[in-house]
């Protein structure tokens, strides 16, 4: 933990934690890992830390199983139906056969084990998603649970702010210099997917603010909207800038339109008001001579090139998770834009599926925010849209899904947002029925006294 004097026994009380979370998950209240589980899930690089220890490269599997194994011991359900089970299934067999696909397209061994790279990928990236989402849909019951999974998902961001102001505090930002950038403690989705995450985040902690009728969780949320802003603004992403643009967009034409009057302003003057290396970077998309520069050019050319390949197989593509493996344009692994490099692997079939879960998760937000009564219901389903309004656009510029630390904190949102809109429509039931009891006594008396 940086800066607290604990560094020598981070990795051992980390491991005592997981150890702990287990054991209490199973025996206790499954619940307990989830907790531990979504404050460390942005924090990649800690999480790390305790790959030494027994069991300890396995740390999100181990806590997902402690709160299996508790939900069995309860006599709970383990998976229960929500509006995405069919459609994660089907995109978890169809990505898994695709990857078959890909060992051919890559001359390699056929996916059959997690010792095999991409099979372990996939595994973290698809498979661990929705068993996070299945479990807390179930161990996330109660508006109290759902307060402490946000104030989880709090600390996660403060923590991940802390961690990345740690390594840029002594740089100078006075002019743009790819130096300046940092992932913190991101890890492998990179200073791009940082900022990514704090635009998602902003998102959701945005609606919860606006939703939120006390002032001191209102002062809460702003101060972690704040560090989400920080670590945007010094990530020097253009893509997280735009993501951030639209999604406040959407906040403000749904739910407060004053934000866009706040938005405009700041539009007018932000010149004067970020530090000059932000101007630089977004500014540097073409030199003074019109020229695109570097990185938006190489982007452009990978796009093309991913076009070229997709039309060789533009049904299934190459297979899922090889893009990776094979050389591109300037030595990058990735599309610069998830899009084509689902286009590139899986075809249009895949891509539909994809884009068909973006939708659904959008949807089950916005049907929360439209028919809950609870503010706080609504605030999570409004929370859980805008977050997707903002995936939407900063994976145009890059991959910044099949990264467990980016988008864990959206299907914690999407289960949350499930369980709201169940205890909401149960609400809803139990009031009409109360409602239709009460007519057939004011009926039966009406009766009697005629």
């Amino acid at each position: 933990m940086p800066h607290l004097g604990l560094d020598s026994y981070a990795a051992t009380s980390l491991w005592l934690a997981e150890i702990i979370a287990f054991l209490l998950s199973v025996f206790w209240r499954p619940s307990i890992g989830v907790y531990l589980l979504i404050v460390l899930l942005p924090l990649q690089t800690i999480r790390y830390r305790v790959h030494g220890y027994f069991l300890g490269d396995q740390f999100i599997d181990l806590l997902l199983l402690g709160a299996i194994l508790g939900l069995i011991r309860l006599g709970e359900p383990v998976f229960t139906k929500t509006p995405l089970n069919r459609l994660l299934l089907i995109y978890i067999v169809y990505t898994y056969l695709s990857m078959f696909r890909g060992s051919f397209f890559l001359g390699s061994d056929l996916p059959l084990w997690f010792s095999d790279p991409r099979v372990s990928e996939w595994k973290n990236y698809v498979v661990d998603l929705l068993v996070m989402f299945m479990v807390m849909t179930n161990t996330i019951r109660t508006k109290r649970q759902m307060g402490i999974v946000i104030i989880c998902m709090c600390c996660g961001c403060l923590l991940l702010g802390k961690g990345f102001h740690n390594n840029v505090a002594d740089r100078d930002f006075s002019s743009f210099s790819y130096d300046l950038r940092d992932a913190g403690p991101m890890g492998f989705a990179g200073v791009n997917g940082l900022a990514a995450f704090s635009a998602q985040m902003a998102m959701l902690l945005s609606a919860l603010c606006l939703g939120s009728r006390r002032l001191l969780a209102k002062f809460g949320y702003l101060g972690v909207i704040a560090v989400c802003i920080y670590c945007l603004t010094f990530a020097l992403s253009r893509g997280g800038y735009l993501a951030f643009i639209v999604g406040l967009i959407f906040i403000g034409l749904i739910r407060a339109r004053w934000l866009l009057v706040g938005l405009a302003a700041f539009l007018l003057a932000w010149q004067g008001i970020v530090p000059a290396a932000v101007r630089d970077r977004v500014f540097m998309t073409t030199d003074s001579e019109g020229v695109v520069e570097h990185s938006a050019a190489a982007r452009l050319s990978l796009w093309e090139e991913g076009m070229r390949v997709f039309e060789g197989d533009p049904i299934f593509g190459t297979g899922f998770n090889t893009y990776m493996y094979t050389s591109h344009v300037g030595g990058y692994s990735d599309t610069h834009n998830v899009y084509v490099k689902v286009l590139v692997e899986t075809g249009l079939s895949g891509l539909v599926l994809f884009v068909a879960i973006y939708w659904k998760l959008f949807q089950v937000g916005f049907r929360l925010y439209r028919t809950a009564d609870d503010p706080f219901f609504s605030s999570i389903g409004l929370g859980l849209a805008a977050l997707m309004v903002a995936v939407v656009i900063a994976n145009m510029f890059g991959d910044r899904w099949m990264y467990f630390q980016i988008t864990g904190y959206t299907f914690a949102a999407a289960a949350m947002a499930v369980r709201s809109q169940k205890l909401s429509d149960e609400s809803g039931a139990a009031a009409d029925e109360e409602a239709a009891s009460a007519e057939l006594v004011d009926a039966a008396y009406d009766a009697t006294g005629a």
